[in-house]
């Protein structure tokens, strides 16, 4: 009995072993098959999850049913959502929603496709040019329609005629006009550009202008009669000037926003009739003529022609008597947070020029000359390149301020004026003299250097202390 017991026993154990094995091994499969994603492209559902689907054009995502942004996301304010946003530095578009929105997108050579439930808007294609017309509203405080443009051309534009003010949205928007301004804006009316969040958008015009209709003018590749705002979106503008200046406004220039890519100008890159302010974003300008110009006569010499608070300013210039930022008839403030770095390479180019004052009170500038004196200008101030001239009183108050000139005749800074230095950093590295003072030089505070490796470091007609800590090294004459 006991060895028929035993055998019993002896049977059943790797019977028993076998059947928990079997079991083991088909629970790890079915985990194992849980966790697989179905082969449905990317589509799983079950466990209570709800579906996703993933759209490679916009990068738009719904999920149960609903939208949300993907790709970013973002909104581009003033009541603009943009869902995906697709690459940032793309040239696509997204999916703006704004009220009263008229919309405008190029097909590349067909007819444009326009959206208008406006009656009071006449919108006119001619081919690819598009004229826009809306009625004066010149006691309108805020924008009536917002033009939404999108789409490419390669033999195109937009006019606009109405004296009104006006928002215009650039998504994704790609236009070429060999023969005038890709954008053309003939209302003496302000206008807000918002470049929309994760866009880049690119106009370009020719070198062989039409003659415009009497009473008009087209002075460049983005031409405004309005001040131009750019207060809204993180998108991007590159523009290229192939005929006269790349940006034109016949009235102020603002840019709170937004990135401005100035690829290539045979002139100016923003030339601006009145004031100019930077408050914030990003400029980025190659030029054969200046990279910012102010051109109108100041109506006070106590506000600022130019104005730079904040964002960043890349300038590059390539012609002689070319300067980086230029006031023609006014003065010139640099504050607060904002960066800027000129390089002028013109024989005769100043980095900073003002028919005024200027004043640095912060911020980060650095300057940098290439050139020697321009032999076609038989006044040497206004021949020999510099790093900032300047017709009235200096004041540097705080700050950084680099300023290195290469060649021959070259000051690193020249005023008419009076100087006044009572705070900052001041580095300077001239072949010429340092600085120049025409009147009366007064050194408060501040710290850093100046040296000339040819001339005085200092040469001023008077001098009344020197109470700073900044070193002065002279050259050898």
């Amino acid at each position: 009995m006991l060895q028929i017991h035993y055998n019993r026993v002896s049977f059943a154990r790797p019977v028993l072993f076998l059947v928990l094995w079997l079991a083991l091994v088909a629970l790890v499969a079915c985990s194992s098959g849980g966790d697989d994603p179905p082969d449905n492209g990317g589509t799983s559902s079950g466990g209570g999850n709800p579906s996703i689907s993933s759209s490679s054009g916009g990068g738009t995502s719904s999920a149960g049913g609903g939208n949300s942004s993907g790709g970013g996301g973002t909104s581009s304010g003033g009541g603009v959502s943009s869902s995906g946003g697709g690459n940032p530095g793309s040239s696509g578009s997204v999916d703006v929603n704004v009220e009263n929105a008229i919309k405008i997108e190029f097909k590349s050579g067909s007819a444009p496709v326009i959206t208008n439930s406006f009656s009071e808007v006449t919108i006119n294609p001619t081919g690819e040019n598009v004229v826009i017309r809306i009625p004066d509203a010149p006691d309108d405080k805020e924008p009536k329609y917002n033009f939404v443009i999108s789409g490419t051309t390669s033999n195109g534009s937009v006019k606009f005629y109405g004296n009104a003010r006006k928002s215009l949205y650039l998504n994704g928007v790609n236009i070429t006009n060999s023969t005038g301004p890709a954008i053309n804006i003939q209302g003496g009316k302000r206008v807000n550009v918002h470049l929309v969040n994760g866009t880049t958008n690119f106009l370009t015009d020719g070198p062989n202008y039409s003659t415009p209709p009497t009473g008009e003018q087209a002075k460049g590749t983005f031409f405004s009669e309005g001040k131009l705002e750019f207060n809204e979106g993180n998108g991007t503008l590159e523009v290229k000037g192939k005929n006269n200046h790349a940006i034109v406004v016949d009235n102020g220039f603002e840019i709170n926003s937004g990135k401005i890519i100035v690829k290539e100008s045979v002139n100016d890159g923003i030339h601006v009739n009145d004031k100019i302010e930077v408050k914030g974003g990003e400029i980025d300008i190659t030029s054969v003529g200046d990279g910012i110009q102010s051109e109108k006569k100041a109506e006070s010499q106590n506000v600022p022609q130019v104005k730079i608070t904040g964002g960043k300013i890349k300038i590059l210039t390539t012609g002689n008597k070319s300067h980086g930022i230029a006031s023609d008839s006014g003065a010139v403030s640099i504050e607060s947070n904002a960066v800027i770095q000129i390089n002028v390479k013109g024989d005769g180019s100043k980095g900073i020029r003002a028919r005024g004052w200027i004043q640095f009170k912060g911020g980060n500038t650095t300057i940098e000359t290439n050139g020697e004196a321009d032999s076609s200008d038989s006044s040497a101030d206004e021949s020999n390149a510099t790093g900032i001239k300047l017709t009235g009183d200096l004041f540097i108050d705080g700050g950084e301020l680099t300023v290195k000139t290469t060649k021959d005749g070259a000051k690193g800074i020249n005023t008419e004026g009076d100087a006044t230095i009572s705070g900052g950093k001041i580095n300077i590295d001239a072949i010429d003299n340092g600085l120049k003072v025409q009147k009366t030089l007064k050194i408060t505070g501040g710290t850093g250097s100046i040296k000339s490796k040819k001339k005085k470091a200092i040469d001023a007609k008077e001098w009344d202390n020197n109470e700073g800590s900044i070193t002065i090294q002279n050259g050898v004459s």
